[in-house]
């Protein structure tokens, strides 16, 4: 391993994908690596390299742990899978969600801990640890204040809260927007993290695959073994070793074993050493094998997806020629974020031709509804297929999937009548006829309504959802995202199951600490990110940046707590 491999800001800002080909061409496939099986670990020695602590994987969680621990003096290695680093954060919007945040004091908004408690709490119906909760509030705004006086990170305000109509939510204030030496986005917070580690002497093995930790006999973790370009290396960790390698949303088996229902696709193009389609949870295997307990397995950071033609190809394309690839996102794996189904004169239908959810709603809270089975017959799923509608106005104005107006691509389907497009679409004709009938009637009252699914109800709806420049001049008119279908030609498109990340993995403490399946602490063991079981903390997805800001803030512990041990 070469001393060190500190790529320019010009490489890092320039990208680039994994240079190890995933063996296989399948689709969502088990986790598979073309480096030999690690021998058992001997925790005698012969070191290939040694650091205070070891840092596997350089996204938003393990930037967080570099940078804190780089900050209390300890000698700092990251091994990153990529050539480059930044983890799915760096094609990320790279927000950070954080309640009482010093930009909020600073201009004057209120809000406070307590008030981002009640929220958090709220959705989590107790499927989560307090402590985590009260660990994120209370650090976020210190997490924060440090990227904007240390690493020079500047911050704008961007989306409302997910639910800004729950006790203690808000519409403004607690999702932030980083912008860092012109650039933004997740672009700009990975570079910061990433200037600001160099400065401080972190060393970076890039296109290194961590596979697996070492123990001592009183279990004490004291090292990793991972490989770089098919040769083993052993690596010592001093004082911790974080795992920051992303979740397992391209993993089949892991998928299929822990997920609530199924999973056709992920948003994740470009990730770390253990997310989306490259490595498929390494870091957990990793903390499994070490004992971890596991926590928020079933979740994951939902959205719904157009699979569009070629999307199969393109993925196992990718599998086949990563190292080749230049660019970060699916061109046929194409998310609805709240882009085109929340517009006024959409709707989604099931196979029945049923509504079955606010269209509007934030993008996590849109893959819940995917998951309810029948409870007659062959107990399906109720929702799956699922197919977006529109008439022509909306299709003339607005569009579905990256196309709208004249340009009907192959994939949208068009139709006279709702009739002719059920029947093309395999979806229940009089059942299609008859919900957009109820719909209509209410959406076309003034002001439009929806006693359904209360669509354009929540503040969130009208604004990220709806019409932005109706929201600009009315924000509290819910005819921002409802409006009658009544005019054909008519238009439709399946829209599918998918996610932006799991956010299920090792049981962690406030700390950032790894958690066995006894309760104890597994030594020297940290985990921060999609890596670890926290999630929001929790089930719920609270706002814009929440992930990301999760992963920052428990990274950031992480790497302080190891770096300051004795």
């Amino acid at each position: 391993m070469s001393d060190s491999l500190n790529v320019s800001r010009r490489k890092f800002m320039i990208g680039g994908l994994a240079t190890a080909v995933v063996a296989g061409a399948g689709l969502l496939t088990g986790c598979t690596t073309q480096s030999p099986a690690p021998q058992e670990p001997d925790a005698a020695g012969n070191w290939d390299a040694e650091s205070d602590v070891v840092v596997i994987g350089f996204g938003c969680a393990g930037g967080g742990a570099a940078v804190s621990a780089a900050e209390a003096g300890a000698s700092v290695l990251v091994l990153e899978s990529l050539p480059i680093p930044g983890g799915t954060t760096r094609v990320s919007g790279g927000a950070l969600w954080v309640p009482a945040n010093p930009l909020q004091k600073k201009e004057g908004i209120k809000d406070s801990i307590e008030e981002g408690r009640q929220y958090m709490q709220k959705g989590n119906d107790g499927q989560v640890e307090e402590e985590l909760i009260n660990v994120y509030l209370e650090n976020g705004p210190k997490v924060v204040e440090f990227l904007m006086n240390k690493l020079q990170v500047e911050f704008k305000f961007g989306y409302p809260d997910y639910h800004p109509e729950w006790p203690g939510g808000k519409r403004l204030g607690r999702s932030l927007s980083p912008a860092y030496n012109g650039k933004g986005s997740g672009e700009a917070l990975m570079a910061a993290l990433y200037d600001y580690t160099v400065a401080k002497g972190v060393k970076f093995s890039l296109n290194t695959h961590a596979k697996k930790l070492i123990k001592d006999d009183s279990g004490k973790v004291i090292g990793v073994i991972a490989y770089q370009d098919g040769k083993e290396m052993r690596v010592k960790a001093n004082k911790g070793v974080v795992l920051a390698t992303g979740g397992f949303e391209w993993d089949k088996t892991l998928l299929k074993t822990y997920q609530r229902g199924p999973v056709e696709a992920s948003v994740v193009f470009n990730p770390g050493s253990g997310g989306g389609i490259y490595s498929c949870g390494d870091g957990l295997r990793m903390a499994m094998e070490a004992g971890a307990d596991l926590r928020n397995m079933n979740e994951s950071w939902g959205v719904m997806v157009y699979l569009l033609p070629g999307w199969e190809e393109e993925v196992a394309n990718y599998r086949q020629n990563a190292k080749d690839y230049k660019k970060s996102t699916w061109k046929t794996i194409m998310g609805d974020w709240f882009l085109w189904r929340g517009k006024p004169g959409t709707i989604i239908v099931n196979k029945d031709g049923k509504r079955f959810m606010n269209e509007a709603c934030d993008y996590d809270t849109s893959a819940y509804p995917f998951y309810e089975r029948d409870t007659y017959g062959e107990n399906r799923w109720r929702n799956l297929p699922a197919f977006v509608i529109a008439d022509s106005v909306q299709w003339s104005k607005y569009g579905i999937a990256g196309a709208k107006g004249d340009n009907v691509p192959d994939y949208i389907t068009k139709a006279d009548t709702l009739a002719e497009l059920a029947q093309k679409l395999g979806i229940d004709a009089k059942g299609l006829e008859a919900t957009v009938a109820e719909f209509n009637k209410y959406a076309s009252q003034k002001p439009p309504k929806d006693p359904l699914f209360h669509r354009g109800e929540s503040y969130f709806d009208r604004f990220a959802s709806g019409d932005y420049a109706m929201a600009q001049a009315d924000p509290e008119n819910p005819a921002c995202t409802l409006a009658p279908l009544t005019k054909g030609p008519y238009y439709g498109i399946q829209i599918h199951s998918a996610n932006c990340g799991t956010c299920g993995g090792a049981r962690i403490n406030g700390k950032a600490q790894v958690i066995d399946v006894h309760g104890n602490v597994i030594p020297n063991l940290y985990a921060a990110g999609n890596v670890a079981g926290l999630g929001g903390p929790g089930i719920t997805y609270h706002g814009p940046g929440n992930p990301i800001a999760g992963g920052v803030i428990f990274g950031y512990l992480a790497g302080t707590d190891a770096a300051t041990k004795a």
